[in-house]
This record gives structure tokens, C-alpha cells and sequence, in this order.
């Protein structure tokens, strides 16, 4: 009976569920015996409605209540149209709930499949390359011998690069050690610790001397002398400032230790430092060895600096000129007979030179031994050389002297006039207040030229070319030996 009843239902079958059926013994020997249960069950043969085994608690709680309570609360078996829609309903929700999943993690889900696409394309097209480049990489030869069937030949150039890697990693501290050295440049630069970047710049020189045939080591050193290069600038720049004595002498013995010339030369097209009137030139011949080229060069850069910091003094007093001519050229005065003599002091005190005067080596004697023993240029012990610095020294000073003495003669020129003509020359107080007024200046600039005279600078014989001996002076020859005699009467 179970056999008619199960070929009845393999009718309606899918084809691939009944191949497989027709296939497994024990499948169709399970079918079969669950279709003689059915057939004997005493449920099934009853006339009442179809009932199965499961009871109205395996129900959703309200199909459950419900039966409970039409049957006053005693458990009763489901009917198979119960279960059956139990079944639908869960299968439902479940396919809603599954849809609501599948929306809200859609972008999620197409870009895994856009990757898993990618990725079997990738293999698709690239697996082949990669087995033909591997195969070329281990040159495989095949071999009518059974031994060494596949024979991988010997890259020594491949065997040297691993090794030179591996010592590399061992001492990779001490190659970032190294790599550092320009960045630690800088940064002492930065801190103002100059003496440590001159220390570093030596470690690479040495280096250089030790491996030179590495590339490394000297695109190593070109970074730190560029470093150097700006710390020279900047050097430069810091002594156009009012620093003190020890300062400047502190930045000229770094200076002296540097490739000055080289710095110089690679930072400024000409062959000449100068800034605005003030011109230097650098040549010099053949005779003369580097180091006279270096003291000459580091000299110039010392009376530029002072040069180009008066100036600026200056300038900053022209606000006063709108208010009071007459203040201003006695402040104009009063800067030039401070830093004017400060920076001839400074001068000897540094490049340790002697003067042809008693009083200016007197004051480069005065110095503490210490300042002498770290002087830049040092003395020869030569007399030639002696005498060739001495002549080096007074052309320029000279130069520095001329340089300013004409500025203060061309403001003499400009404002001196307005100052004396401000007053009425038909009252004879005012005359005599201008001419008090002029006589302060004139005493001004005594002053001035005798505490310059100490270091042999000519600053009188300039100032009394460009005033006095003119077509119309401003100061005539009574006025200068009048007051130069008042000056004597109060020192002597």
C-alpha cells in the first residue's frame, strides 16, 4: 500500500528529487515507512478533522490561548491546517525580517561582491603570469637524470645585496645616527649652540676622509656645509645689531674656524662686500696665502657690520629733523663719538692689530688675556707681515672713516644753514645764540675727532676739507682754532 501511495506522490515531485530518491534504497525504504505510519495512524482514519502530533502549546501564544480556552485549558492536538499556516506565518516573517537585514547592510553587501569580483578577476588573469614568472625566475631545466630534476642557478649579486641589508639592519641605530647629522646641525644652530654644529661639521669631514669613495657620506656633508652656510648669514646679520664685545669676539673665533672665503664667495656673486656707500674689495694677489685672505675678509665683514649698525642709528634719528635740526645733529654726533670709538676698540681688541700711536696700543694692551689668547688673526712674527697688517689696517679704517665722516658732512651741509639763517639778524641776542649754537656743534665735533685720533684715524683733516676749505664754509678757520683752543684750555 505504502509502495502505490509513494510512487502516487513521486509524480508530483521535482525530477531531481525523484532521481535521488530512485537512487538511495534507504531513502525510499524511510519514505516509505513513514507513509505506512500515516496510513495506520487512528487519527487519520477517524471521520474527524486532520489532527498531528504536535499540541496547541508548540503554537504562538495566542493560537494557544485560544484552543485553552475553548477546550478549558487541556492540551489538544493542532489540526495539519493549523500547523501548516503556523509554518507560512513564521516563514513570513522570517523572509521579512531577513529583508529588512538585506536592505539596511546593501552598500556592505555590494562592495563584498564588487571585491570578491575583482578579486576572481585578478586571479583569473593574472594566475598565469604569475606561474610563467615564476617558472622564468627559477629556470627550470628538465633533466633526463632523476637527480636534480629542477637546478635554480645562483644569484651572487642578489646574495651580496641580502647580506650588505642584514648588516644595515644590525646597525640601523647607527645609520639613523648618521642620517640625523644634518638635522642636528640645524637644530644647534637654531639653539644658538655653534660650537656643537662646527664639532658636527668635523665628524662628516672625517667621515669623507675615512669612506671616500661613499656617496652617502658626502651628500651628507653638502647638507651640513649648507647648514653652515645659513649660520654664516645669520651670523652676519646678528652683528649688524648693538651686541656686546664678548659676543662679536664669541662670533668671529666661529667665523675664523669656517671656510669664510668659500661661504662668501657661494652666497654673493661679486667678489666684494659692501652696503650702501661703504665698499671693501676682497682681491688680493697671488702672493698673499689663504689665511691673510681669510683675517682681510673677516675684517671687512666686522667694519661693514659697524658701519651698517651706525647708519641705521642714524636713521632712526631722522624723526627729530621736523622738530629740531640742531638736536638732531647733536645726537647725530653724540652716536658717531660712541660706536664709532666703540667699534675702533673692538676692532684692535678682536684682530689683536697694532696701532702706530702709543694710545691705541695702550688700549689693545688693556684687554683681559684671555680676549688676547683668543684674538682671530693672531700676530707674525715676521716683519714684513708686521708691517703689511698695519698697512692693511689703516687703509681700512681709513675707508671706514672716510665713509662716515662724509655723511656727517653732507648733514653738516644740509641742516646747518637752516639753523643758523632761523634767527633775525637784526637782534644781536639771537645772533649771538646761533653763534653759541654753532660753537657747541663745532666743540662737538673736536671732541669727536680727538678720541678717533687715538686710533690714528684722520677724522679732523675730512670733516675741516669738507666744512672749512669750500668756496662758502659753514665753519670758518677763526671758528675751528677758537674752539679747539677752548678745548685745549679745559684738558691742559
Amino acid at each position: 500500500m505504502s509502495d502505490i501511495l509513494l510512487e502516487t506522490l513521486k509524480q508530483g515531485l521535482d525530477p531531481e528529487l525523484v532521481k535521488f530518491l530512485e537512487s538511495d534504497p534507504q531513502l525510499r525504504l524511510g519514505s516509505e515507512l513513514y507513509l505506512q505510519e500515516l496510513l495506520i495512524n487512528d487519527d487519520l482514519l477517524s471521520t474527524e478533522v486532520f489532527t498531528t502530533t504536535s499540541t496547541n502549546t508548540a503554537m504562538t501564544p495566542s493560537i494557544s490561548t485560544l484552543s485553552a480556552e475553548s477546550n478549558g485549558g487541556n492540551k489538544k492536538k493542532i489540526t495539519l491546517t493549523e500547523e501548516i499556516a503556523e509554518l507560512d506565518r513564521q516563514q513570513r516573517e522570517i523572509n521579512v525580517k531577513l529583508a529588512s537585514i538585506t536592505n539596511e547592510n546593501r552598500e556592505l553587501i555590494i562592495d563584498i561582491s564588487n571585491d570578491l569580483h575583482n578579486i576572481n578577476d585578478k586571479i583569473d588573469s593574472d594566475y598565469n603570469k604569475e606561474i610563467d614568472a615564476m617558472l622564468k625566475v627559477l629556470d627550470i631545466q628538465t633533466s633526463n637524470t632523476n637527480v636534480n630534476k629542477f637546478q635554480i642557478n645562483i644569484n651572487e649579486k642578489l646574495t651580496n645585496a641580502i647580506k650588505i641589508n642584514n648588516s644595515i639592519l644590525s646597525n640601523i641605530d647607527s645609520v639613523l645616527d648618521l642620517l640625523e647629522l644634518p638635522t642636528l646641525c640645524k637644530l644647534c644652530i637654531l639653539q644658538g649652540n655653534y660650537q656643537e654644529s662646527l664639532e658636527i661639521s668635523m665628524l662628516t669631514q672625517a667621515l669623507i676622509i675615512r669612506f671616500p669613495k661613499l656617496v652617502i657620506f658626502q651628500k651628507i656633508q653638502n647638507q651640513v656645509e649648507q647648514e653652515l652656510r645659513m649660520m654664516v648669514k645669520g651670523l652676519i646679520k646678528l652683528l649688524n645689531t648693538n651686541l656686546k664685545q664678548n659676543n662679536i669676539l664669541k662670533i668671529f673665533q666661529i667665523l675664523n674656524k669656517l671656510d669664510i672665503i668659500n661661504s662668501t664667495q657661494s652666497t654673493s656673486s661679486s667678489s666684494s662686500i659692501s652696503s650702501s656707500n661703504l665698499t671693501f674689495s676682497t682681491k688680493s694677489n697671488n702672493s698673499i696665502n689663504k689665511q691673510q685672505q681669510k683675517d682681510k675678509l673677516l675684517k671687512i665683514i666686522f667694519l661693514n657690520a659697524r658701519y651698517k649698525f651706525i647708519t641705521d642709528e642714524i636713521s632712526n634719528l631722522k624723526p627729530l629733523i621736523k622738530f629740531n635740526k640742531l638736536t638732531y645733529l647733536k645726537r647725530f654726533i653724540e652716536v658717531y663719538r660712541e660706536f664709532i670709538f666703540n667699534s675702533l676698540s673692538m676692532y684692535y681688541a678682536i684682530f689683536n692689530s697694532s696701532s702706530s700711536s702709543s694710545s691705541s696700543s695702550h688700549t689693545a694692551t688693556s684687554l683681559s688675556p684671555s680676549v688676547s689668547q683668543s684674538s682671530i688673526t693672531g700676530t707674525s712674527s715676521s716683519s714684513t707681515h708686521s708691517n703689511t697688517n698695519s698697512e692693511e689696517d689703516n687703509l681700512l679704517i681709513n675707508q671706514f672713516i672716510r665713509s662716515l665722516a662724509n655723511q656727517l658732512s653732507q648733514s653738516l651741509i644740509t641742516y646747518l644753514p637752516d639753523i643758523l639763517h632761523s634767527h633775525s639778524e637784526n637782534e644781536y641776542d639771537t645772533e649771538i645764540d646761533a653763534q653759541g649754537q654753532k660753537d657747541g656743534l663745532i666743540l662737538q665735533i673736536i671732541y669727536l675727532c680727538k678720541s678717533l685720533s687715538k686710533f690714528n684715524a684722520d677724522f679732523e683733516s675730512i670733516i675741516r676739507w669738507d666744512l672749512c676749505y669750500v668756496d662758502d664754509p659753514l665753519i670758518t678757520e677763526n671758528d675751528w682754532v677758537r674752539n679747539l683752543a677752548k678745548v685745549k684750555q679745559f684738558r691742559y
